[in-house]
């Protein structure tokens, strides 16, 4: 039963998340707390299944930033072939990034960057070598 049970608990909270996108996207202004719900619930799950640098980025950027929403995506295997990956061994080495948080007010876009980028250090040494980043603040994302 507890196999059972993990997998549906696992199918109703990715229906959720899917709802609420779809909620967020439409043109409706929606109560901060759904917003906030969302994030959570994607939080929860995020690092399920992902490999060591993912994992790292993911929780330095959750426990730094503070996010209310966080999307990233591995795009390595898109990259593997390309000369700058010749002669690596590392698996993940190509993200992409999109975060919102309210760390990033007052900032510029430049700065907001270098403040990821500052974060990531430890990544970007392990082997990380791109990351696409899109980083706003909680009223930008309101404001669509």
């Amino acid at each position: 039963a507890g196999q059972g049970a993990l997998s549906e608990n696992f199918l109703s909270c990715r229906m959720f998340i899917k709802n609420i996108r779809l909620l967020l996207r439409s043109s409706v202004k929606y109560p901060q707390h759904i917003y906030q719900s969302a994030a959570l619930a994607k939080r929860s799950m995020s690092t399920e299944g992902k490999g060591p640098i993912y994992s790292s980025i993911w929780n330095v950027i959750d426990k730094q930033l503070q996010p209310t929403h966080i999307e990233l995506v591995d795009d390595s295997a898109k990259h593997a072939g390309h000369e700058a990956m010749k002669g690596s061994t590392a698996k993940e080495t190509h993200f992409r990034l999109k975060v919102v948080s309210s760390k990033f007010e007052g900032l510029s876009l430049v700065k907001r960057h270098q403040m990821v980028y500052a974060l990531l250090n430890e990544q970007f040494q392990q082997g990380l070598h791109a990351l696409n980043i899109v980083a706003k603040t909680p009223q930008e994302v309101e404001k669509r």
